[in-house]
């Protein structure tokens, strides 16, 4: 038997001794005390541990979850006590662990509340103080915006254990949920904000053990942030030893028992799947109101009996007891019976699986499936029947189905009108059963038990259905030719640019042997056909279809095609990604003129040609017209949420932040994320970058913490945004930022993991790579590593120069850097080629009013002053320093450059920098 096996066993006499203890009548209880003593010694001490667990759960009132009144701590009125930096003011709530108090920063650097948790005299053995410990090892490694953060830790005077946490004002989100009456998505929302804090505690390697509404609060805003990791479990990093053993065996003294696991009940290891379990009692709760297991009031035993033994009740089974479910969540029962019935029950159902092995594997697939309910798609919880995963995808894809089913209709129709004055009766029958034969092939991938996949993807269909249209047509190309047109069209738009190149080169080919170039199809197909090439890399092909498709509609009446418009749009950006701006813009012109001529303002064709054309002259350094592109096009949408007006107010406040307008940019951020947020979610590469360039407004506004919020929630979706270099650029900003605020310790570890990534990239990210390191030459010099810096510099400067030739940029933040370092090392005169390169380089490359032009001209000024300080220097420092306080007017570090002007004016000049004279100029 295995020592699982033997647990289990040992676990049902125990609770067969303690239900007959229980029943007998209680003058006979020492009796069956003493006759269990005689029976089963060794079981004897878990009876009495049992018997004295249920005396105190029905004394503390566990079912209705009130707080166990915690035995004396060592000192009995901590109010007003000191502990390091913080002030204990008021209790707030106790456990099975401590107590725990509002605390108040004392220490005069900063105000600031958190809760201050103490451990309870009672629990003062060598187990309980480990326990301790470790939770602030835990609550260390956790940081996560759903994870109430550790801020200090230590010893009270007289030994007491403490824990200073993060002070969340917030509700338990039960509460919260009914307080505010949410339907079952928004729960299902809140809820998965709590599985994403759990799913990261699990990466680094922590089981939380003790999961239950109380300590899961929601803030106002709407926030989960997750609690008390006291009886919080090490995985496998640290699973060894026999001081853990000791700690493991001591958890389920700090357990909830109605959100405990059936092996935590059973003494079996914890594992994730224990936490799953847990979650997925806090759901049934959340959607349901009530507790998966009826009838659990008799006490503790019949409880865990009920949690190892029986089946949990349903969702919609539950609902019969409570009657105020319906009301809370804003719905009627039938409605609620409804929403619960199917994919929900079945979501919670595995996780309250009784073997671990039979829930979900991880948190994350708790989650996801969780996702894919709320978007229509088949849950891996689901039975995988043929009639459920068709109607999943049905319902998901309706658009895509339609579309099939259109194709299908269009291609039979229209096969058996075009061929039937070249074809007789019999052998057009026979062509049109083969496309329909073709296309019925397509739409039997449909079927999952044919595909073997619940969710099959559109593209995936029609690469099936060019791949058989290759086969099953090859005896008669004409009608493989147009069958490929369609194909190729929406192969294209499903995101296979080498298959629809494929497809649409055959049907370009038909349709100029058959003499069909001034047609329409003829248009379609080439403009298509340029684009799939561009996709490719072939540019100069994708150059001759376009020039094609404007050639040939220049022969015909091509009133209302916008072929020929988007064709022209094309050659722009083709021109923008080849480097050749000049010919970019006149494109770009001629296309938003065309557009406007044939359609009017607001077409679709009229926006794409101004926003490309934006995007050039921003590449050109005129970034106020870039941005008034970018503000027409917002403008021509009425409907100002749409994708295409998002994206056009993306690039103005993007715009804004680049022109130093932080205020501007700061105003419509927020609005703009959410919007965002809601066209293409969290992890969109959009979504993303404007979370970045909002923490840099917010930081060079001031508002440190905000902007470390804001590039946090970007460094947690940029790994799942698709974009690889998504990552480096959050980590290289994020790092930026902290350098300005002198907190090199921090940025520079950020800094050599996106070198890492960057390194690891390969050539496309030379570029990225030398402007990362030329930050890492400024942590050596604000750490006096002086000569350091100058070595790191001059090899970045070297890199750039290779890659980019001269005056591209990037450089300019590293020649300025090399001429600070060089000035503090060797003297302002050694350091003066490399100030006078780098304002050229700001001055050629950024446009007129950007900030860093100012700012290269303040620093090439001082440099001048302190080489020859006359008084035309002195007014020309004067001047820049005036000059850079008009192009940030809102920034926070114009204050120290303008002190550290006067500083240099009001003093003799000196030759060489001082190192700690650099810090204000190490701002931009």
């Amino acid at each position: 038997m295995t020592p699982t096996a033997r647990s289990t066993a040992a676990w049902r006499e125990v609770l067969a001794l303690f239900d007959r203890w229980a029943a007998a009548d209680p003058t006979r209880r020492a009796a069956e005390l003493q006759r269990a003593q005689a029976e089963h010694p060794a079981l004897y001490p878990r009876l009495l541990a049992m018997i004295e667990a249920d005396r105190a759960a029905e004394a503390g009132n566990f079912l209705g979850e009130a707080t166990p009144q915690p035995a004396e701590p060592l000192q009995t009125d901590w109010s007003g006590t000191r502990l390091g930096a913080w002030e204990l003011r008021e209790p707030i709530g106790s456990g099975g662990m401590g107590q725990v108090w509002r605390a108040t920063r004392s220490d005069g650097l900063y105000s600031g509340r958190a809760a201050v948790k103490l451990l309870h005299a009672a629990r003062m053995d060598p187990q309980a103080q480990a326990r301790f410990a470790h939770e602030g090892e835990f609550l260390a490694r956790l940081s996560h915006p759903h994870i109430a953060q550790l801020l200090d830790a230590g010893l009270a005077a007289d030994g007491t254990r403490y824990l200073v946490l993060e002070y969340v004002p917030g509700e338990r989100i039960d509460q919260w949920c009914d307080a505010r009456k949410l339907g079952i998505e928004a729960r299902l929302r809140l809820f998965m904000q709590v599985c994403e804090a759990v799913a990261y505690a699990h990466a680094h390697l922590v089981v939380h053990r003790d999961l239950k509404p109380a300590n899961i609060l929601v803030t106002e805003d709407g926030h989960v942030k997750l609690l008390d990791f006291g009886v919080a479990k090490l995985l496998a990093e640290g699973d060894t030893g026999d001081e853990l053993t000791e700690l493991t065996h001591a958890g389920p003294a700090g357990l909830t028992p109605e959100y405990a696991a059936p092996e935590q009940i059973e003494g079996r290891p914890v594992t994730t799947a224990t936490d799953v379990y847990a979650l997925g009692v806090v759901l049934f709760g959340l959607l349901s109101g009530a507790r998966p297991y009826a009838g659990s009031s008799r006490g503790m035993a019949a409880l865990a009996r009920a949690i190892v033994e029986e089946p949990p009740r349903g969702l919609t089974a539950a609902l019969r007891e409570s009657p105020d479910a319906a009301p809370s969540r804003g719905s009627s029962l039938p409605a609620l019976q409804q929403a619960l019935r199917g994919d929900l029950e079945t979501i919670v159902a595995k996780a309250l699986k009784k073997a671990p092995a039979e829930r979900y594997a991880t948190v994350q697939e708790l989650r996801d499936d969780l996702e894919r309910h709320l978007a229509h798609q088949p849950v891996i919880a689901q039975p995988d029947t043929f009639g459920y995963r068709t109607a999943k995808f049905v319902q998901r894809n309706r658009a895509q189905v339609a579309v099939l089913a259109a194709l299908m209709l269009t291609l039979v129709a229209g096969i058996a009108a075009t061929t039937w004055q070249w074809r007789a009766a019999l052998q057009e029958a026979e062509r049109t059963h083969s496309v329909v034969q073709l296309l019925t092939g397509i739409f039997t991938e449909l079927n999952p038990e044919h595909s073997g996949a619940a969710k099959v993807p559109v593209v995936d269909l029609l690469r099936r259905g060019w791949s058989e249209s290759q086969k099953r047509l090859h005896d008669d190309p004409a009608l493989q030719a147009e069958v490929a047109q369609p194909l190729g069209l929406m192969l294209s738009a499903a995101g296979d640019p080498a298959q629809a190149h494929a497809a649409l080169s055959l049907s370009h080919a038909h349709l100029r042997n058959a003499g069909r170039m001034r047609s329409h199809d003829y248009l379609q197909v080439t403009f298509e056909l340029g684009f799939v090439a561009w996709m490719l890399g072939r540019n100069d092909e994708a150059r001759r279809h376009y020039q094609d498709v404007i050639d040939t509609a220049a022969t015909m009446d091509a009133t209302g095609m916008v072929e020929p418009v988007h064709a022209r749009t094309r050659l722009g950006t083709l021109a923008l990604t080849e480097g050749r701006l000049d010919d970019a813009t006149r494109e770009l012109r001629l296309a938003a003129s065309q557009a406007e001529a044939r359609f009017g303002r607001g077409h679709p064709s009229h926006r794409l040609a101004l926003s490309e054309l934006a995007e050039v002259r921003k590449q050109t350094g005129h970034w106020d017209e870039a941005r008034q592109l970018f503000a027409a096009v917002y403008a021509e949408h009425a409907d100002k949420r749409t994708p295409t007006a998002a994206r056009a107010r993306y690039g103005m406040a993007e715009l804004d932040v680049e022109l130093g307008q932080y205020a501007r940019a700061e105003a419509v951020m927020p609005e703009l994320i959410d919007l965002l947020v809601e066209l293409w979610g969290d992890d969109d590469n959009y979504t993303v970058y404007a979370r970045v360039w909002h923490a840099m407004a917010l930081h060079h506004l001031g508002r440190y913490a905000e902007s470390d919020q804001a590039i946090a929630l970007a460094m947690q979706s940029a790994p799942r945004s698709g974009n690889p270099a998504a990552p480096r650029v959050v980590k290289f900003v994020a790092a930026r930022q902290l350098l300005r605020r002198g907190e090199v310790d921090q940025a520079e570890p950020l800094l050599r993991a996106a070198l890492r990534d960057d390194e690891a990239a390969g050539p496309s990210a030379r570029g990225r790579a030398a402007r990362t390191r030329a930050l890492l030459g400024e942590c050596q010099l604000r750490r006096g590593d002086v000569a350091g810096a100058v070595a790191t510099l001059t090899r970045t400067l070297a890199e750039q120069r290779a890659l980019f030739g001269t005056h591209h940029k990037d450089m300019w933040p590293t020649l300025m850097l090399l001429a600070l370092a060089t000035d503090a090392a060797h003297g302002t005169a050694r350091a003066a080629p490399f100030y006078d390169e780098a304002r050229q380089v700001a001055t050629g490359r950024l446009p007129a009013g950007h900030p860093q032009r100012a700012l290269a001209e303040l620093l090439l000024a001082q440099s001048a002053w302190r080489q020859s300080p006359d008084e035309a220097t002195r007014r020309a420092l004067t001047l820049a320093s005036e000059s850079f306080r008009a192009a940030l007017p809102a920034r926070s570090d114009l204050g120290a450059i303008s002190v550290y002007s006067r500083k240099l004016l009001a003093q003799p000049p000196q030759p060489r920098l001082q190192v700690a004279e650099l810090w204000p100029l190490l701002m931009f």
